[in-house]
């Protein structure tokens, strides 16, 4: 396996950027798949916003807030945990 340091910076930086699409993609069919109900009961959205917070349709879409029981936390961890054990696998571990 060669060293992340000998590979050209742009094949590094077009890496991150297929893990920022995926992972949106990932937490869009997370969303879908656990449904508004569930959302709205695992997780606590923020009551206030301002103009520097507000999001757009998909954005509000994806947004969960902050889980509030253990089914909250379970899913919070399996999306962060995916995204960053594949990211970091994806950009350091797979050969270029």
């Amino acid at each position: 396996m060669e060293a992340i340091e000998h590979v050209a910076p742009a094949l590094v930086g077009a890496r991150v950027i297929h893990v920022f699409i995926a992972a949106f993609f990932y937490i869009f069919a997370v969303a879908k798949l656990i449904g508004p109900v569930n959302k709205a009961c695992w997780f606590k959205r923020r009551a206030k916003y301002t103009f520097f917070n507000k999001r757009g349709i998909l954005g509000e879409y994806i947004n969960f807030g902050y889980p509030v029981c253990w089914q909250g936390c379970v899913v919070f961890l399996a999306i962060y945990g995916v995204i960053f054990g594949l990211g970091y696998w994806y950009v350091f571990m797979k050969a270029y």
